[in-house]
């Protein structure tokens, strides 16, 4: 598992374009998946603490809008 600040998984995300990111619920963990490769980070603890925020920021890190926020 690593451990990485909100920028890092930003530039992160925008390195590997083909990642798709979510959260898991069992653990405070952030997985980032590509093909059948797998990177476990850190949960920030700004996103530990808010649902809602870290629903919106995996959604940007997957390059697409949350759901709820669909029109």
């Amino acid at each position: 598992m690593m451990r990485a600040n909100l920028d890092e998984l930003v530039i992160v995300s925008c390195l590997f374009p083909a990642m798709r990111w979510s959260a898991s619920v069992a653990r405070s963990v952030l997985i980032a998946r590509e093909g059948n490769v797998l990177r476990l980070y850190r949960m920030p603890m700004l996103m530990r603490l808010d649902e809602f925020r870290a629903e919106f920021f995996i959604a940007q890190l997957n390059h697409m809008e949350p759901h709820h926020l669909d029109r």
